[in-house]
């Protein structure tokens, strides 16, 4: 910045044209020529005073600010970030790697799962939990399951059970029982007894009637036709074929069959 940048003229050339006294007004060039009031010689006083030093910290402020982020730039790319992708890939991972499959996957596991945590929990569920759990559970049973059913069955179940046997058997005998015996007694029974008497009845006639028509005449006729005839034929059966065949069989079969044995054991032992 020269020294020509404070002179009255200059500075309301470059600056107070564009803006005067922070207030955004736009003021045209003036000729150097014409007069300057005492309010622009204050205007451009306040300028030169308090808004070229603004203007000076404000660009100082910003040259710092990109020196910063330059240095710090040039700090990540060209130390941080190579040391931590070698801390990553050489430290980092190989550790994590270790922890994971090595504490996690043998330490924790086999040892203090297999060694310490399985032991133990045996150990609590041989001595504790089981003996814990028969506890309740008998104490459940015997004294809130085996009373509550015993008081259910004796208080709740059987009542129920017993009126509803009530019920039935009063239904059954009222409804079924009692009428049915009713129709036995003055329809059923009467009928039976009328029906019975009928058939003895006709029993005894159709009897009478098959006695007269048929078995007396039956009788009659075996005792006065077919008992002769079939006399006779016996007779007649015995003189014309037993007698004739017994004889025949006596005198002549026989004797052939003895005469036959006798040639038949002559002529073998021969």
């Amino acid at each position: 910045m020269d020294a020509s940048t404070f002179h009255p003229a200059v500075t309301d050339r470059r600056m107070i044209g564009r803006t005067v006294g922070g207030t955004g007004m736009s003021t045209p060039n003036t000729n150097p020529s014409e007069h300057i009031s005492v309010g622009q010689w204050i205007a451009r006083a306040i300028a030169i005073v308090v808004l070229i030093p603004v203007r000076v910290l404000w660009e100082s402020v910003k040259l710092v600010g990109r020196i910063a982020l330059a240095v710090l730039h040039f700090i990540w790319t060209q130390l941080l970030d190579p040391v931590c992708r070698i801390a990553w890939h050489w430290v980092i991972r190989p550790a994590w790697a270790f922890a994971k499959d090595f504490l996690w996957g043998w330490l924790l596991q086999h040892v203090l799962w297999g060694m310490v945590l399985t032991p133990i929990g045996a150990l609590l569920l041989d001595f504790l939990l089981r003996p814990l759990r028969r506890a309740v559970e008998e104490f459940l049973w015997r004294r809130v399951l085996r009373p509550a059913a015993v008081w259910l069955t004796k208080q709740v179940l059987l009542p129920i059970a017993s009126a509803v046997l009530w019920v039935l058997y009063t239904v059954s005998k009222y409804v079924i029982a009692w009428p049915l015996y009713q129709l036995w007694r003055w329809i059923l029974l009467p009928l039976w007894r009328l029906l019975r008497a009928v058939l003895i009845y006709a029993w005894r006639i159709v009897t009478i009637i098959v006695g007269v028509l048929i078995v007396i005449p039956c009788r009659a006729i075996h005792r006065t036709v077919l008992r002769p005839i079939f006399t006779a034929l016996a007779i007649a059966w015995q003189a014309t074929v037993t007698r004739p065949a017994r004889w025949f069989y006596t005198n002549i079969v026989t004797p052939m069959n003895k005469w036959a044995t006798e040639i038949m054991t002559s002529v073998f032992r021969g």
